[in-house]
């Protein structure tokens, strides 16, 4: 009985979905591909805003480093509670490709 009670609490655990945050980031110019893969996310992309869903709560530098070294010149990184800082933006920039 015992362990039937924890095979099961064990499969609901596995069964829950994962709480996932939105995210967008914005470009200088326009995302050359519709969809761009980063961070373990797929992001979806139309003209210089880009969105994706991530298991993770705030935005970050490193993570905007990573988004500019693929999609170019990060202009603005935020979610519903968060916004990378203008000084945070301007380091992240360092990172963008060319």
């Amino acid at each position: 009985m015992l362990r039937s009670a924890i095979l099961g609490a064990a499969f609901l655990g596995l069964a829950a979905p994962a709480f996932a945050t939105s995210f967008t980031f914005e470009t200088a110019k326009p995302v050359d591909e519709a969809r761009v893969t980063v961070i373990g996310t797929v992001w979806s992309c139309e003209g210089t805003v880009c969105k994706g869903d991530m298991d993770r709560k705030k935005v970050t530098l490193r993570d905007c480093k990573k988004l500019a070294k693929k999609a170019g010149e990060i202009t603005s990184f935020k979610n519903d509670k968060f916004e990378l800082s203008a000084e945070d933006i301007e380091a992240c920039k360092a990172s963008a490709r060319d």
